[in-house]
C-alpha cells in the first residue's frame, strides 16, 4: 500500500498482510515491513508497526463515508507520526483498542433481556462468536492503555506549553483522543476530551497563507467531527455549562457544512444547529416554574418547524455536488435524522403536542433505516437515529428491530459505543416499565436517561 505526503511532498510505502492474524508483542512474525530508507519506519517496533497498518488499512475506513485517495484525513496523518510521538501513540491506541473491540461480543453479559420482549433465540444474540482470540484481545487492549498513557502525558506537556505547540495537532490528538473512547465504550471519558477540543477550537485563527502547516490542510475535517461530537453528547448529559460552539468567532457552520460530505456522521448542518437548541432546552425544562410552560413549548414549536421545513432532498443533491448512486441513501439517512431530531425536540421538554404521533415518526425512522444495508457506508451515519427510534417506541416488533439493526451495524463498525447504544435504549425501557404511563410527564426518556448523571455518547 502507498500514498503521498502532499504536505512534505514526499513519498511513504509499507505492505502488509490484509488479513493479519494478531500476534504476541515483540513476534518477529509481525504483518508489517517497512521500506527501510523511510526514516518514518526504520525506528519503529513491530508492534506499532501492526498496529499503524491497522489502522491504515481497517479503522481509517470507518472514519469517513468515502474512503478514498486524498479525500480521507485520517490516513494523510499516518506519515506525520515521524514528527510527532504523541500522534504515533495516539493513533496506536486507537488501532489497539478498535483490535480489542473486535474481540468482543455483540452485546455484553450484563445486558439482559426486556422483560420478556426479547426470544432467547433473538438475532441480538446471534453476534457471540468472536473475531480474534481472548488471548489476542487482552494483548491489545493493554497495548492500547500503554499507547494511551503516552499521549496522554505528552498532551499535558503540550497544553503546558500552548504558546509553542501546534494547536492544529492538538485538536487532531484530541478528536483521537474521543475516537478511542467511542471504540471502547462512548461512556463518560469522552467528555473531558470534547470539553478541551471546544475550548482550543474556539481559540483557532484564521489561516494564514504563509501558515499553513500539514495538519492545519485538514483541519476543517477533524475540528467539525469534534464540533458534532460536541453536540451528540449533549442530548444525553444534563449540563448549563456546555459551550455553544455556534456562537464561537470562527465560523464553525461553514466549517462543519465543508466537512459534511465524507463525515462519517453525515448528520446535516441544519439539523445538528436545531438538535443543540433543542439541547439547551432539555437542560433548562426541569428547572423553570409551570408559568414558564407554555413559552418552552412555543420555543420547542419554532424549533419543530425549522427541523420540519429543512429539505433533505436539496441538501443530499448539494452535498453530492449533485444526483450520483449515493444520493438516494443520503436522502434516506438525513430523513432518518430529520425524524429523530423531531422527536427529541419534544421528548426532551417531556410534552407532545395533541397532533404528534411519535410511532408514526418511529415508523418513518425505521422506513428510511430499512433501505440502508448495513453495509453501505453511510450505515455508520445510523445508529443515533436508530437510537431514538428505539427509545421513543413502545412497540415490541419496532424494539427488535433496532436492537437487531444496532446488532448488524456492531458487525461490520465494531465499536463500544454501539453496545452502549444497546444498553442505554434497554435502560430508557426499563424506566418506563418502571413508571408506567406517567412516563409522558417529568419521567420523558431524554429526562430520565440525563437524570442518572452518566455521559453517553452514542454518534
Amino acid at each position: 500500500m502507498s500514498a503521498r505526503d502532499e504536505g512534505a511532498s514526499r513519498v511513504w510505502t509499507f505492505s502488509c498482510d490484509v488479513n493479519p492474524s494478531i500476534l504476541k508483542r515483540n513476534d518477529l512474525r509481525a504483518p508489517l515491513y517497512m521500506t527501510p530508507i523511510d526514516p518514518l519506519f526504520q525506528d519503529m517496533d513491530n508492534a506499532s508497526r501492526r498496529y499503524l497498518c491497522h489502522f491504515a488499512t481497517t479503522l481509517c475506513e470507518d472514519l469517513v463515508i468515502s474512503d478514498v485517495p486524498i479525500e480521507n484525513p485520517f490516513r494523510s496523518l499516518i506519515p506525520k507520526c515521524r514528527d510527532h510521538p504523541i500522534l504515533l501513540h495516539i493513533i496506536v491506541a486507537n488501532a489497539a483498542m478498535h483490535i480489542s473491540s473486535m474481540s468482543r461480543s455483540s452485546f455484553d453479559s450484563h445486558i439482559g433481556n426486556i422483560q420478556g420482549q426479547l426470544s432467547e433465540s433473538s438475532s441480538t444474540n446471534t453476534l457471540s462468536r468472536t473475531r480474534y482470540s481472548t488471548d489476542s484481545s487482552a494483548s491489545a487492549t493493554l497495548d492500547a492503555l500503554s499507547a494511551k498513557q503516552k499521549a496522554i502525558h505528552l498532551l499535558k506537556a503540550a497544553l503546558d506549553n500552548l504558546s509553542s505547540t501546534d494547536i492544529n495537532l492538538i485538536v487532531t490528538v484530541i478528536l483521537l483522543f474521543i475516537k478511542l473512547e467511542l471504540i471502547d465504550s462512548g461512556k463518560n471519558a469522552w467528555r473531558a476530551h470534547v470539553e478541551g477540543a471546544m475550548k482550543l477550537i474556539s481559540s483557532l485563527k484564521p489561516f494564514q497563507n504563509d501558515q499553513i502547516s500539514p495538519i492545519a490542510l485538514i483541519r476543517d475535517r477533524i475540528t467539525s467531527d469534534c464540533l458534532r461530537y460536541h453536540v451528540l453528547g449533549s442530548t444525553l448529559t444534563n449540563s448549563t455549562t456546555f459551550l455553544d460552539p455556534f456562537s464561537l468567532p470562527i465560523d464553525i457552520t461553514t466549517m462543519l457544512r465543508r466537512s459534511e460530505a465524507n463525515s462519517c456522521l453525515s448528520f446535516p448542518t441544519t439539523l445538528l444547529q436545531i438538535l443543540f437548541r433543542a439541547c439547551e432546552l432539555s437542560n433548562i425544562a426541569v428547572t423553570l416554574p409551570a408559568t414558564e410552560t407554555p413559552a418552552l413549548i412555543n420555543e420547542a414549536s419554532s424549533l419543530l418547524n425549522a427541523a420540519q421545513s429543512f429539505d433533505v432532498e436539496s441538501w443530499a443533491k448539494n452535498v453530492e455536488g449533485g444526483p450520483t448512486d449515493r444520493t438516494p441513501n443520503r436522502i434516506h439517512t438525513a430523513l432518518a435524522h430529520q425524524y429523530a431530531v423531531c422527536i427529541y425536540i419534544y421528548r426532551s421538554i417531556a410534552y407532545y403536542p395533541a397532533d404528534m404521533d411519535s410511532e408514526a415518526l418511529v415508523t418513518e425512522i425505521i422506513h428510511h433505516l430499512s433501505f440502508i444495508d448495513p453495509k453501505d457506508p453511510l450505515s455508520k451515519a445510523t445508529s443515533w437515529p436508530t437510537f431514538v427510534a428505539g427509545a421513543e417506541t413502545d412497540n415490541p416488533v419496532y424494539r427488535q428491530w433496532t436492537l437487531d439493526r444496532l446488532s448488524l451495524l456492531w458487525n461490520v463498525l465494531p465499536w463500544g459505543y454501539v453496545q452502549t447504544a444497546v444498553e442505554v435504549m434497554q435502560m430508557a425501557w426499563r424506566l418506563r416499565d418502571e413508571s408506567g404511563s406517567d412516563y409522558i410527564g417529568v419521567g420523558g426518556w431524554v429526562q430520565q436517561l440525563k437524570a442518572l448523571g452518566n455521559h453517553w455518547l452514542i454518534a
